[in-house]
C-alpha cells in the first residue's frame, strides 16, 4: 500500500511539492516554538541547589545626624557588625546568620570579574580570563542556604578576610567555567588576574561547592565565594540573610521586630525590615513569567494560523478529490479503504517534509543563523544541559501535533467524499 501511495504521490507530484514545502515550513516553525518554550520551561523549573525555605533578609536603616553643627561620630563598623551577630544568634528561633554583597539569591545584585585558572604546572585556560560571578560572604552564609562544601575546607572568618582563600562552585559534574568553557575543578590551584599597573592578584581555591542557579537568563556562571574582609562589613551596606529553626517561621518577621528593634539599635543603625527571601524569588519569577507569557503568545497565535492553514489547505485538496474518490468506489473499493488511503496519504506527505525540516532546523541551529537574525532560541545549549534528547522531544511533539491536524483537515472532506454516488462521480470524469 505504501508503494502505491509513493506512485500516486509522484504522479502528481506538482500540487503535492507546494503542500510538501508548506509542511516544511510549518514543521520548521514548530520545531523552533517547541525547542525554545519547552527548553526554557525546563530551565525556569531545574534545580536551583539553594534552599530558601525559612530564609529571611534583614535589612538596616542609617540615621543621619541633621540640624548640627557637630561632626557625626565614627563608628567601628567591624565591631557594630559583630555585636549584630552576636545579638541576632541570640535569638531562640535564628539557627544561622550571614553577611554578604552580591550574594542573596534573587536579589537582582551581581558582580562578575575574569579570571585566569592554573593548576600546579602552569595555566589552564590558554592565558584567556575566564567569567565568575562574585559573592563575598562570611562562613554561614552556606549554613542559611544548605550549600555542602564538595571538596576541601571552609575558609576562617574573619581570619581569612583578605579575600585571598577562596571557594568556587561548578556549573557541570566535577567541571568550572562559564557556558561552554569548562574546566576540571578539582585541577584548579590558584587564580589569577593583571590588575592596572601591571601588578598580579591571585587567590587560592581553598575549597568547591556545587553551582548556584538563581539567574534564570543567561550563559551558566561560576561562583566565586569571597571571605568578607573587615573593611567591606557594614550594616547598613552588607546583605544579611538568616535562616530559623524549623517549625518558628509562622509570623518570624512580625515577631523579630517586635523583640530585636532596640537591641539592634547599633550606632547609626536600626533594623528597617525583614523579609522572606522567597519574596524576592516570587518578584523575580513575575517578571521571568512575563517574558515567558509574551513568548506563549506569540507560539499560540503561530500555532492557531498553522491550524488554520493546514485545515484549509487539506480541505480544498481532499473537496477537489471526489471525483476519484466515486470512481475508485466505483471500481470496487470499499469506504474504509479509500478513507485509509487518504490518511495514510496524508501522514506520509508530512513524514517526507518532517525528514527534510529536520535537517533544515539542525543546520540553522549548528550554523547559529536563528540568533543572528533576531529569532528567539537557545544559546549555549550543552552548557545548560540540553541535548539530543531535546531534539528527539522537538521531532515527537511537533509531528504528533502537525499530524494530528492534518487528519482533522481531512477527516471530514473525506467522509463527505466517499458518500458520492459512483454514477456521479463517472459523469464528473
Amino acid at each position: 500500500m505504501i508503494r502505491h501511495i509513493l506512485k500516486i504521490i509522484w504522479n502528481e507530484r506538482r500540487s503535492n511539492l507546494w503542500i510538501l514545502l508548506e509542511y516544511t515550513l510549518v514543521f520548521s516553525v514548530l520545531w523552533f516554538c517547541c525547542d525554545y518554550c519547552s527548553a526554557i520551561l525546563r530551565t525556569y523549573k531545574s534545580d536551583p541547589g539553594i534552599d530558601i525555605r525559612d530564609t529571611y533578609r534583614i535589612e538596616m536603616g542609617y540615621r543621619i545626624i541633621k540640624n548640627t553643627d557637630e561632626p557625626e561620630p565614627e563608628y567601628d563598623r567591624f565591631a557594630l557588625t559583630m555585636t549584630f551577630l552576636e545579638r541576632v544568634k541570640r535569638h531562640p528561633d535564628v539557627a544561622y546568620v550571614a553577611l554578604g554583597r552580591y550574594a542573596i539569591p534573587y536579589s537582582g545584585s551581581v558582580a562578575t570579574s575574569g579570571w585566569m585558572l592554573n593548576d600546579e604546572k602552569g595555566t589552564l585556560s590558554d592565558s584567556a580570563e575566564v567569567g565568575f560571578r562574585e559573592r563575598l560572604v562570611t562562613p554561614d552564609f552556606f549554613r542559611v542556604f544548605n550549600i555542602p562544601i564538595r571538596s576541601g575546607r571552609m575558609f576562617r572568618w574573619p581570619d581569612d578576610g583578605e579575600n585571598k582563600n577562596v571557594i568556587i562552585s561548578t556549573i557541570g559534574p566535577g567541571v568550572c567555567g562559564i557556558g561552554e568553557e569548562r574546566f576540571p575543578i578539582d585541577k584548579i590551584r590558584t587564580l589569577s588576574q593583571c590588575l592596572p599597573g601591571g601588578d598580579e592578584n591571585v587567590i587560592t581555591a581553598i575549597g568547591t561547592t556545587e553551582q548556584i542557579h538563581d539567574i534564570y537568563w543567561g550563559k551558566p556562571m561560576s561562583t566565586i565565594y569571597y571571605p568578607l574582609s573587615r573593611e567591606q562589613t557594614s550594616l547598613y551596606r552588607n546583605e544579611i540573610a538568616l535562616r530559623v529553626k524549623p517549625g518558628t517561621d509562622k509570623d518570624f518577621p512580625q515577631r523579630f521586630r517586635k523583640e530585636m528593634s532596640e537591641q539592634l539599635k547599633l550606632g547609626p543603625y536600626f533594623l528597617a525590615s525583614v523579609k522572606p527571601i522567597s519574596d524576592y524569588k516570587a518578584k523575580q519569577a513575575e517578571e521571568v513569567n512575563g517574558e515567558l507569557n509574551g513568548v506563549y503568545s506569540v507560539t499560540i497565535f503561530l500555532v492557531i494560523n498553522i491550524m488554520l492553514g493546514i485545515l484549509g489547505t487539506f480541505y480544498f485538496r481532499t473537496r477537489s478529490r471526489r471525483s476519484e474518490i466515486g470512481l475508485r468506489i466505483a471500481l470496487g473499493s470499499s469506504k474504509r479503504k479509500i478513507r485509509s488511503l487518504i490518511f495514510t496519504e496524508t501522514l506520509l506527505l508530512l513524514f517526507l517534509a518532517s525528514i527534510v525540516a529536520t535537517i533544515l532546523c539542525m543546520a540553522l541551529r549548528f550554523a547559529d543563523l536563528i540568533q543572528s537574525l533576531g529569532i528567539p532560541a537557545i544559546a549555549d545549549r550543552a552548557a545548560w544541559g540540553i541535548g539530543v534528547e531535546q531534539d528527539v522531544i522537538n521531532f515527537a511533539v511537533t509531528f504528533v501535533f502537525v499530524a494530528v491536524i492534518s487528519i482533522v483537515a481531512v477527516w471530514y472532506p473525506a467522509r463527505q467524499a466517499v458518500k458520492v454516488q459512483p454514477a456521479e462521480a463517472l459523469h464528473e470524469e
